[in-house]
C-alpha cells in the first residue's frame, strides 16, 4: 500500500514537471515572453512618468498657494542672485586692486630709501674735506685750498 502511494506521488511529480516545462516556450535571446527588452524598458519609463515626484515645489513648500507665490517671485530671486554675483565679483576686484596698491607703495618706499642713501653718499663725496683727502692720496695734484677769500671783479659797462 505504501508502494502504491509512493508510485502515485512520483507519477504526480513527473506530470507536474512536464506541465511546468511545457508552459515555458523556447525564446530567442533578447525576448521575454511576447515582449522585447525595448517594450519592457518603455513600460518601466511610462510607469516612472505616471508616478509624481515626491520632491515637487508644492509638496516641499507645503501647498499650492506658497508654490504659486514663489513662482511669481522667481524674477526677483534671479535679480537678487545677479546682484550677489556682481557684488562678489566687485569685492574680488577691489581686493586685487588693494594688493596691487600695497605692492606699489612698498616699491615706492624702497626706491625712496635708495634715493636718500644715494643723496647721502653724493653729499659725503662732494664735501671739501673728502675731495682734499682724495687729492692728497694721489699726491701729484697741484690743486690746493686757497688761503685768500674770493673777491669780485666789477666791470663798468
Amino acid at each position: 500500500m505504501d508502494k502504491d502511494k509512493d508510485e502515485k506521488i512520483e507519477e504526480q511529480q513527473d506530470n507536474a514537471t512536464l506541465e511546468w516545462t511545457e508552459d515555458i516556450p523556447a525564446q530567442p535571446s533578447g525576448v521575454l515572453g511576447n515582449k522585447t527588452i525595448e517594450d519592457v524598458i518603455a513600460r518601466e519609463a511610462k510607469e516612472e512618468q505616471d508616478t509624481t515626484s515626491p520632491f515637487s515645489i508644492s509638496r516641499t513648500l507645503g501647498g499650492v498657494i506658497i508654490a504659486r507665490a514663489v513662482q511669481r517671485q522667481i524674477g526677483l530671486v534671479l535679480l537678487v542672485c545677479a546682484f550677489l554675483i556682481i557684488y562678489i565679483s566687485n569685492r574680488y576686484l577691489c581686493q586685487k586692486m588693494m594688493v596691487e596698491i600695497a605692492k606699489t607703495e612698498r616699491q615706492m618706499r624702497d626706491m625712496h630709501n635708495k634715493a636718500v642713501a644715494c643723496t647721502g653718499m653724493l653729499t659725503e663725496k662732494s664735501r671739501e674735506s673728502y675731495v682734499m683727502q682724495l687729492l692728497s692720496s694721489y699726491g701729484d695734484s697741484t690743486l690746493t685750498v686757497p688761503s685768500e677769500p674770493p673777491f669780485l671783479i666789477r666791470v663798468k659797462e
